[in-house]
């Protein structure tokens, strides 16, 4: 009785369990661009480095430790004069790690300024 249980067992396992292969192919196929920058523009670099600390929310570290980054630097510009790019940044991410999570605590940004001046469109000299 014991080996016809232990059989029918066995013989529910390898039923059960299958093996199986699964193959997956693309096709690229290339496309032939070029892209053109019809503008020139001069950027005025403050000459003040600037320095912002950034208490991300909770929303904004569940969009990942990037994007943590990306809002600090636009609230850094935000709140220092509402300039265009940063130059030259410096980052400092002070993070608490858990068991299973990491939690980003706040987010130094460091830089210059910089703001977008006299956009013209490109002529032959340039």
């Amino acid at each position: 009785m014991k080996k016809q249980v232990l059989f029918a067992a066995a013989a529910a396992v390898l039923m059960l369990s299958s093996c199986s292969t699964i193959t997956h192919t693309a096709t690229t196929e290339s496309v032939d661009t070029e892209m053109f920058n019809r503008s020139n523009a001069d950027l005025n670099v403050s000459s003040q480095k600037i320095s912002f600390t950034y208490n991300p929310d909770a929303s904004h570290r569940r969009a990942g430790k990037k994007a943590v980054i990306r809002a600090a630097v636009a609230k850094a510009l935000e709140a220092n004069g509402n300039a265009d790019v940063l130059v030259a940044p410096q980052y400092e991410v002070k993070e608490t790690r858990g068991l299973f999570t990491t939690k980003i605590k706040y987010v130094t940004v460091k830089g210059y300024p910089a703001t977008y001046k006299n956009v013209h469109p490109t002529t032959t000299q340039e």
